[in-house]
């Protein structure tokens, strides 16, 4: 009977202790968990307009509802133009602020944009100037029928 009872006694002291503990099966879910929460890698969009011989391009990192990125406005006949844009998504619409050169001078204008699938259409309103800056008095009168950026290659972005 003895040889019985040890052997009994060794299978459970074995079988206890092979059992995780709590905390080590908590500690490695919580690991696998925070591995899993990195930051999303977010890829910059390009969309295109073509006017005619224009060419406007916008190249924006959208990010929950922050916006930024850069433009590139190449006028056949006129001056060209290139910055960086910054601003928010509001719902459908994106308000940016454009931080350009042009003929040498720094300049700074508020554009709107309304996404319509995925396309972006330009906001048109009057505007007012103070100093180098040309902003939108009036959010709510701005008319979203101006030229309208389709969805293209960033390898087909224009260069100044």
């Amino acid at each position: 009977m003895r040889p019985v009872f040890f052997i009994l006694i060794t299978v459970i002291f074995f079988a206890c202790h092979n059992t995780p503990r709590q905390s080590e099966t908590s500690s490695e879910d919580s690991v696998a968990i925070t591995a899993e929460k990195t930051e999303p890698v977010v890829d910059a969009q390009c969309y295109l307009s073509v006017a005619a011989k224009d060419t406007y391009a916008l190249k924006l990192t959208i990010i929950d509802t922050s916006v930024k990125g850069t433009a590139v406005f190449k006028n056949f006949e006129k001056d060209s133009n290139h910055g960086t844009l910054e601003g928010r998504v509001e719902g459908d619409i994106v308000r940016l602020w454009y931080n350009f050169q042009s003929e040498g001078m720094n300049s700074v204008r508020e554009l709107y944009f309304k996404k319509e699938g995925d396309k972006w259409v330009t906001g048109v309103s009057n505007e007012a100037t103070r100093a180098d800056t040309a902003y939108v008095p009036d959010a709510k009168a701005v008319v979203y029928n101006g030229p309208v950026y389709i969805k293209g290659d960033c390898a087909a972005f224009p260069e100044l």
